[in-house]
């Protein structure tokens, strides 16, 4: 799997997909989910449009990770509230402003 697939895995649920550690390895061609690896796909996941939950990928390949496309899909408001739980400020701010459209 690449990062076009996991792409399709989240469209094809709705703006989120369940994956495991090890097959995002796999899309960025590393051998093992080290601490620079993670923040690679991290990053690359950021870059690519999507959010991950945990905020941290771990670095054991059987654990999953929850994606999400950014913005947009059925849960996007609530998962912006859980970001902002576990961000700055300004997050928390932002999200304050979703709060109505959840409880609409």
């Amino acid at each position: 799997m690449d990062l076009s697939e996991v792409e399709k895995a989240v469209d094809d649920g709705r703006g989120y997909a369940a994956i495991s550690v090890k097959t995002l390895r796999n899309a960025v061609g590393a051998a093992r989910a080290k601490k620079n690896v993670v923040a690679e796909i991290s990053a690359g996941l950021r870059a690519a449009g999507f959010g991950h939950v945990p905020f941290e990928i771990p670095k054991r390949q059987d654990r999953v990770v929850l994606l999400y496309r950014l913005g947009t899909g059925e849960g996007a408001a609530l998962i912006a509230m859980v970001e902002a739980a576990h961000g700055d400020g300004e997050q928390a701010n932002g999200a304050a402003g979703l709060l109505p459209t959840l409880l609409a």
